[in-house]
C-alpha cells in the first residue's frame, strides 16, 4: 500500500505524488484527507489510478543505506505494504530472498505483469494469497498485514519500511509491528522511513509518530540510530514536521 516510484523527493511529502494520480476531485477531498485508511480506501485508490507498465527504479534511500541494512547479501528481506515497489526487484537481482506484503491485489498483479521475466505461481494461503516466482526467491502475500499468524511469513535478516509504518491507521499500528516484530529474526536489521513532530490533528497521511512511540511499540530495549532527519515543514507550510530515516535492531549498531 506504499507504493512509492518517485524516488526524488521526501516520500510523506504527498502533494507531488498527488499531480501524477488521475482521480476525481471528490476522491482527492473525501478520501485522502481520511485519518485512518481501510483496506477498501487503498483499494478504492488503487481502482482509480491508472495502470503504469513502467517498473520505475528503487527508493534512493534504500540505494544509499544498503550497507547499513544488509552488511551482508544474500540475506532475507521483508518489504511490508510493498504495493508493486521497484525495491523488491532490486533487492531480488542483488541475490537476496524477498518477501512482500500487500493488503491490494491489483498493485501485486501489476507487478508480476511488469516484470514479465518473473515467471510466477499464485498460492492460496489461510490468511490471504501468495504470488511467487519460480525460484521462490522473490513472493508477495496478498491479505491484511495485522491479521498474519504467528510464523507464517518466515524470519528475515532485515526489513525494509517505506512509509508503510506511517500509513497503518494508528488503532491497528501494534498489531502491524506484532506482525514484523515476530518475522524479524535475531541480529536483524531494519529500515523504518517516518514522519514526525508535525502539527497535531493533521488530516491525511502520514500519520506524524513521535519517537518516543516508535520506541514504545517496537520495544524500548531495540537500539535505534537516526540515519538521516530532513525539515519538511516549508514543503508542508506548516511550523515543523520532519522526516526521518531509523534503522533498528536488537544488536549493537
Amino acid at each position: 500500500m506504499a507504493d512509492h516510484q518517485d524516488d526524488e523527493h521526501v516520500q510523506c511529502d504527498h502533494s507531488k505524488r498527488k499531480k501524477n494520480i488521475t482521480v476525481s476531485q471528490e476522491l482527492e477531498n473525501s478520501l485522502m484527507q481520511k485519518e485512518e485508511f481501510s483496506l477498501d480506501d487503498w483499494t478504492q485508490i488503487y481502482e482509480n489510478l491508472p495502470y503504469n507498465r513502467n517498473t520505475g527504479e528503487p527508493s534512493h534511500a534504500l540505494v544509499t543505506y544498503i550497507n547499513e541494512l544488509l552488511p551482508s547479501e544474500p540475506a532475507r528481506v521483508l518489504v511490508p505494504l510493498c504495493g508493486k515497489s521497484p525495491d523488491m526487484r532490486w533487492l531480488y537481482d542483488r541475490g537476496n530472498t524477498v518477501v512482500g506484503v500487500e493488503g491490494v491485489e491489483r498493485p501485486v498483479k501489476e507487478f508480476f505483469q511488469s516484470h514479465t521475466d518473473l515467471r510466477h505461481t499464485v498460492e492460496d494461503v489461510p490468511f490471504g494469497k501468495v504470488y511467487k516466482s519460480r525460484d521462490e526467491q522473490l513472493q508477495v502475500f496478498v491479505c491484511d498485514i495485522t491479521q498474519v499468524p504467528r510464523g507464517s511469513l518466515g524470519h528475515f535478516d532485515a526489513g525494509f519500511d517505506w512509509g508503510a509504518y506511517t500509513a497503518i491507521r494508528p488503532s491497528d499500528r501494534q498489531k502491524y509491528v506484532d506482525v514484523v516484530r515476530d518475522a524479524l529474526g535475531e541480529n536483524f536489521r531494519y529500515f523504518l522511513e517516518v514522519c514526525h513532530d508535525g502539527p497535531p490533528k493533521a488530516p491525511g497521511l502520514p500519520h506524524s509518530i513521535s519517537l518516543r512511540t516508535i520506541k514504545l511499540e517496537f520495544g524500548v530495549s531495540l537500539k535505534m540510530r537516526v540515519l538521516a532527519t530532513k525539515d519538511v515543514s516549508a514543503e508542508w507550510e506548516v511550523d515543523t514536521f520532519f522526516n526521518s530515516f531509523f534503522l533498528l535492531s536488537d544488536q549493537d549498531l
